[in-house]
């Protein structure tokens, strides 16, 4: 690994080995505190579900909720992969949110509780879709994102290059279309 081909997850990796137990993460809602070597090892668990999900580098992965542990682990979990992930502002309607996903084309969505309502109403309109789940907790038609952590197989690290695609944003433009 040189010096301009430096990852996200190499981060995570030089980080649970140089500060492992210093805290990563502290919720602020609910206390929830992570260390970076915590942080690693939750992220290469989620990383071998989604893998055993069907997820594969270079796919992507819609995330529609606010910011949250689970959401920074799906990143982590994304750059281990060599996924890509595709954050929607939640602040958008569903026809907005709708034409996001379908512009790029996620094979899984996570999305927090108070937006699976609005995604079950538009599953049909969504192909690209094999499964949502939801962020935290459980609610409606939504798989259950610990289920994606509990995992037996050792995490097999994916070669993911700098170069890589890693996340797309949409930005506003025009009603929420380019």
């Amino acid at each position: 690994m040189g010096l301009y081909d430096y990852t996200f997850y190499d981060l995570i990796n030089r980080n649970a080995v140089m500060h492992g137990d210093r805290m990563c993460w502290q919720e602020i809602d609910d206390g929830r505190t992570l260390t970076f070597a915590e942080y690693k090892t939750r992220v290469d668990l989620l990383a071998t579900g989604l893998r055993q999900a069907g997820i594969d580098k270079g796919d992507r992965i819609g995330v529609l909720g606010k910011n949250s542990l689970e959401f920074f682990l799906v990143y982590g979990a994304a750059a281990a992969l060599g996924a890509i992930v595709l954050p929607i502002n939640w602040r958008l309607s569903a026809d907005e949110v709708c034409y996001n996903l379908n512009d790029c084309q996620p094979k899984i969505l996570f999305a927090d509780a108070e937006y699976q309502e609005m995604m079950d109403g538009k599953r049909a309109a969504l192909p690209s879709i094999a499964a949502v789940y939801n962020l935290k907790g459980d609610l409606g038609n939504a798989g259950k994102f610990a289920a994606l952590l509990d995992v037996a197989d050792a995490f097999a690290p994916v070669e993911v290059a700098s170069t890589d695609g890693f996340v797309i944003i949409h930005t506003a433009a025009v009603a929420g279309r380019l």
